[in-house]
């Protein structure tokens, strides 16, 4: 693993990567709870770990728009993404307020997989900031 390309990388790139994998771990760790445990769902620690996830993710999309490397000085397709992603955060925030937690689940299953984990996987190519640093130029 190389990490040059990370710090030769913009800010807005560097704060948007680790957003990104800071919301994978703890949206990843959220999602694992299970009755019984610690973090069980619905608990406080549940809750203070899920507005902690909601964060970070809010700035990785306030972060993306900074990120125009795909088409230089304008923004891509991802960005779509971008606009969606708050839009899901909030219907799930509404979603558990008014006790909805199915909903309330499957919008932040989306969000996780669509946010994270579908988009995750475009980061790995090799043109592209992860995939330089995990398998080279």
């Amino acid at each position: 693993m190389n990490i040059a390309p990370l710090l030769a990388a913009p800010p807005a790139i560097q704060i948007h990567l680790g957003s990104t994998l800071l919301a994978l771990v703890l949206g990843t760790i959220v999602l694992l709870g299970r009755p019984g445990t610690l973090l069980h769902k619905g608990g406080s620690l549940h809750k203070l770990l899920g507005r902690v996830y909601v964060g970070l993710m809010l700035l990785a999309c306030l972060s993306s728009f900074l990120i125009t490397e795909i088409f230089p000085g304008s923004l891509s397709p991802i960005h779509i993404l971008s606009v969606i992603t708050p839009t899901g955060l909030a219907g799930a925030i509404y979603a558990a307020r008014r006790g909805n937690i199915r909903w309330h689940r499957r919008a932040m299953l989306i969000v996780y997989w669509s946010g994270l984990i579908l988009t995750g996987f475009f980061t790995l190519l090799p043109n592209r900031l992860l995939g330089q640093m995990l398998f080279g130029a």
